[in-house]
């Protein structure tokens, strides 16, 4: 059970959001899919609104480049999933994907030990090319996890599988008890939103975990 299509990350034209080209060996990513999605998609989603757009989710490899061939949308009978797929979710996941593939791409591992990739046309770059390569993607994946999560929750009603625990509260008043911060509060359950159990924007800091107020 998955949502992207290892075809999909290797797609061409303007939706190609992985660093690969067309000709790129599905097969080398393909593996690493499940476990991706696990690691950094379910998470941001929730396992709800996972499911179900795994669930109804076209059959067919979607297409967004009419050079590739005839268009196909990823969900054709759900625009609000269309619009979230398109906008964000075809390159987070490409992102992802391609991110936790990356190691096993610059690595061969054999019953011999470990072994760098090359061929007789290019070097390979080694651990220093791979760890960078993925301390530039993690910056992407970071950023757009981020205005995912704006997203839904500024589109809440559309989606009303997404578990809108951590997004902006209605009324300030409403996180006074979770957060401890009265008037002063703008995120509900802060302290599982915030770094070390902080409210992000509470002039007052509490620690839910021991319910001590830093000031």
């Amino acid at each position: 059970m998955q949502l992207i299509k290892p075809q999909e990350v290797v797609n061409t034209g303007i939706y190609r959001a992985a660093p690969v080209n067309a000709r790129f060996d599905i097969n080398q990513i393909a593996p690493h899919i499940q476990s991706a999605e696990e690691r950094h998609l379910i998470h941001l989603l929730g396992s709800a609104l996972y499911n179900d757009m795994v669930a109804n989710q076209n059959t067919l490899v979607s297409n967004y480049n009419p050079d590739a061939g005839p268009l196909v949308d990823k969900f054709p009978n759900d625009p609000n999933y269309e619009t979230l797929w398109t906008l964000y979710l075809l390159r987070f996941n490409s992102y992802i994907v391609w991110y936790e593939a990356l190691p096993f791409i610059v690595m061969n591992v054999t019953s011999k030990g470990i072994f760098q990739n090359d061929s007789e046309f290019a070097q390979n770059g080694g651990m220093s090319a791979l760890k960078f390569m993925q301390d530039t993607m993690m910056q992407r994946m970071e950023n757009l996890k981020d205005i995912i999560q704006d997203y839904l929750c500024q589109n809440k009603a559309s989606y009303p599988l997404f578990n809108s625990k951590h997004c902006p509260c209605n009324s300030c008043g409403s996180c006074e008890d979770e957060c401890g911060c009265g008037n002063n509060s703008h995120w509900c359950n802060c302290g599982s939103y915030g770094m070390y159990g902080f409210c992000r924007t509470c002039k007052r800091q509490k620690n839910n975990s021991t319910n001590i107020i830093f000031y």
